[in-house]
């Protein structure tokens, strides 16, 4: 990482070449994104579809309704304005460093150093357990589709063990490794038909979901109901109300996916910020729909958290098959809609990896991580390989210690989602 204390004029903001050679390196991924892509990928990573599926337990068990739909936008303005200051310097440094670099450019030599190294081992560290954590959600997932596909928790449905689970996480790393080893033309294209599939998804359930179910919540409710009743036996309404905006700030996160992808990004001084932009703020609209289209179809709090209900204690896919089965005498139509979710999150997992090997290739080219001279080398499709299956056997790797935490059955699993994902995801 190099630069001057005098930079020359910024080039004309089509020089992307130029610009990336002032700061200090050369281009050697392919530059093939427009603006639609680079945000695609940050949308899709970001996927509210992935995080409030997932963490939609956590929500209901620490304030419930009041504090998903009220705290959504608490996160959302605090996210908004993080992303704002984000933009604003990726216009100025765009990298696939990202965060690293600018921590670098703005804390002067004598800090920058320090300031660099923290910074991107706390983001590649963080991108890692973020893939795995999606991933790992996945296979949760496909636990409960097969568990009501095959009868439910009370009609002798499958229940598959935790290392099974592991297998499907392993599996789908896989083949989001492969698909990543792709040209970035290809990962262009399923990075907008991933956004597409993410938006449309919601639309369908947050509509879909409410309307099919016989019985629905109050408007009273969604907005003022407060749930203090929790398993953890936390008291304290402010704590439980921080502990309820989980939710909200672990889906409105990865936009700086946009920053990472800025060196294969057309214009990026431009379209990288513009991507990080509309990536938050429209998740933050779509986002909201779908958490008030499933939470007026919510009533029993304490049902759809138990583990003895159909769904082993995963409280959306328990709505689903409750609003449908309720209205036609059988679930099939909420497997379906969690067929939608599945593919969404896997396709966030995806983008992830694609963030987090970009991420991975800079912080290596920049001699920070170990054997770097391995891990930012790039391919003849100018994809940096060694990065991507890095990244994927870290994260594989991440969550392993989960086979060893005793959670035996997917009600289990459940109970306690909040340690499982502070783990991978905190580590």
């Amino acid at each position: 990482m190099t630069w001057n204390n005098n930079p020359p004029p910024r080039p004309a903001p089509s020089d992307d070449d130029g610009r990336l050679r002032e700061l200090g390196y050369k281009q050697e991924l392919k530059r093939h994104l427009s603006v639609l892509s680079n945000f695609s990928i940050s949308f899709t990573v970001i996927s509210v579809l992935t995080g409030v599926t997932t963490l939609y337990n956590t929500g209901l068990a620490f304030g419930g309704p009041a504090t998903m739909t009220l705290g959504w936008f608490l996160a959302g303005a605090f996210t908004m304005a993080v992303g704002l200051s984000m933009a604003e310097i990726c216009s100025a440094f765009p990298t696939s460093g990202g965060l690293y670099y600018w921590s670098a450019r703005l804390s002067g030599h004598r800090w920058a150093p320090f300031a660099s190294w923290i910074t991107g081992w706390f983001n590649i560290v963080a991108q890692w357990a973020g893939t795995a954590s999606i991933d790992f959600s996945l296979a949760q997932l496909i636990q409960v589709i097969i568990l009501l596909s095959t009868g439910g928790n009370n009609g002798g449905g499958y229940m598959a063990s935790k290392y099974v689970v592991f297998a499907f996480h392993a599996g789908i790393l896989l083949t989001h490794a492969a698909i990543n080893s792709l040209s970035i033309s290809w990962l262009s294209l399923l990075g907008q038909f991933a956004a597409l599939w993410n938006m449309l998804g919601v639309f369908v359930l947050m509509i879909a979901v409410p309307v099919v179910a016989t019985e629905r919540a109050s408007a009273k409710y969604v907005f003022t109901h407060f749930n203090t009743g929790n398993s953890a036996g936390i008291h304290s309404n402010l704590y439980i109300f921080v502990l309820g905006l989980l939710m909200s700030q672990y889906t409105l996160s990865g936009y700086d996916a946009s920053a990472h992808m800025t060196e294969e990004t057309k214009n990026a001084g431009r379209n990288g910020p513009i991507g990080i932009i509309s990536a938050i703020g429209i998740s933050l609209v779509v986002g909201w729909g779908y958490i008030l289209g499933i939470t007026f179809a919510v009533k029993d709090i304490p049902f759809l958290l138990s583990p003895d209900n159909n769904a082993g204690g995963y409280a959306i896919a328990q709505v689903f098959y409750l609003a449908f089965k309720s209205r036609y005498g059988n679930g099939a139509g909420g497997i379906v809609c969690l067929w939608i979710v599945a593919v969404a999150i896997y396709f966030c997992g995806m983008s992830s990896m694609t963030s987090n090997s970009r991420m991975t290739y800079a912080f290596s080219r920049d001699g920070a991580m170990p054997f770097s001279s391995i891990w930012h080398k790039v391919n003849k499709q100018e994809v940096p390989i060694n990065a991507v299956w890095l990244s994927a056997f870290i994260s594989l790797c991440m969550a392993l210690p989960v086979t060893e935490l005793n959670l035996p059955t997917c009600s289990n699993l459940f109970r306690n989602e909040v340690a499982v994902h502070s783990y991978i995801y905190s580590i």
